[in-house]
C-alpha cells in the first residue's frame, strides 16, 4: 500500500503542485467506464469490451495527439460521475444559497478543471498498472465495486467506487482510496475556503488552476 498521504484536492485549487493522491484518484476515473456493467438496468459488457475500453480510455488520454480527442475523452470520463451531486455535496449550505444558474455554473467550472487538467494530467499515472476488479455489490439503489490497482514505484492501492443511479443512469459519487473517502476531504477542503475565504475566492482559485493548465 501507499504508506504515506499527500496533500490532495486543495492543491488543485491553490498554488501548489496537484497531490499524489488526487492524481491518482483523477486517473482511475479515467478507467470507469469499465466498472459500471451493473446488472440492475444498465447495459453490461463483456470481459472482452471492457479491457478495450480501458486500454482505450488510458491511450486516448495518455497518448492523445491533439486536444480535440483529449477532450472528447474527458467529457466520456465526466459522464460517468455524478458531478453536479459531487458539488452539492462538497458546497453543502452554499449550494443551497446558489440560484440555479450559479449552480450550474460551478459544476461546469468544477468539470472544467476536472477536464483540462486532472485527467490530462494522471491518466499517464496508469501505464503499466495492473487492475484487479471485483463483483459488483448492488443493495437497492447503491453499488460498490472494489478494485486494487498495482502500480510499478506506489505499489498497491485499494480502490472503491460508490454508485448510485442518477436519470436512469449509474454514476459514481464517490471514490475510496484505501478507505479514504474523496468526496469527504473535498468537503473538508471546500469548507475551509468557504470559511476562511469566500465562495468567490474557492471560484478564482479552480479558474486560477485551469488557466495554468
Amino acid at each position: 500500500m501507499i504508506a504515506r498521504r499527500e496533500k490532495s484536492v486543495l492543491s488543485a485549487m491553490g498554488k501548489k503542485p496537484m497531490g499524489k493522491r488526487l492524481l491518482i484518484v483523477c486517473a482511475v476515473l479515467t478507467l470507469t467506464t469499465v466498472l459500471l456493467g451493473l446488472e440492475t438496468g444498465v447495459e453490461s459488457r463483456g470481459p472482452e469490451a471492457t479491457a478495450q475500453a480501458l486500454l482505450a480510455a488510458v491511450r486516448n488520454l495518455a497518448e492523445a495527439k491533439d486536444k480535440e480527442s483529449e477532450a472528447k475523452t474527458a467529457r466520456t470520463i465526466s459522464e460517468n460521475i455524478d458531478i453536479a451531486g459531487i458539488c452539492k455535496s462538497c458546497l453543502r449550505d452554499t449550494w443551497n444559497k446558489l440560484s440555479e444558474p450559479e449552480r450550474r455554473n460551478f459544476v461546469g467550472l468544477f468539470q472544467e478543471v476536472l477536464e483540462k487538467v486532472a485527467y490530462p494530467k494522471s491518466a499517464k499515472f496508469f501505464k503499466g498498472t495492473r487492475i484487479e476488479v471485483e463483483p459488483a455489490l448492488v443493495e437497492q439503489r447503491t453499488a460498490k465495486v472494489n478494485t486494487v490497482v498495482t502500480h510499478p514505484e506506489e505499489g498497491m492501492v485499494e480502490v472503491t467506487y460508490r454508485l448510485s443511479p442518477v436519470a436512469g443512469e449509474w454514476l459514481i459519487q464517490d471514490v475510496e482510496l484505501d478507505g479514504v473517502s474523496l468526496v469527504i476531504d473535498l468537503r473538508t477542503q471546500i469548507q475551509k475556503i468557504l470559511r476562511e475565504k469566500s465562495y468567490e475566492e474557492l471560484k478564482r482559485r479552480i479558474r486560477d488552476k485551469i488557466a495554468e493548465g
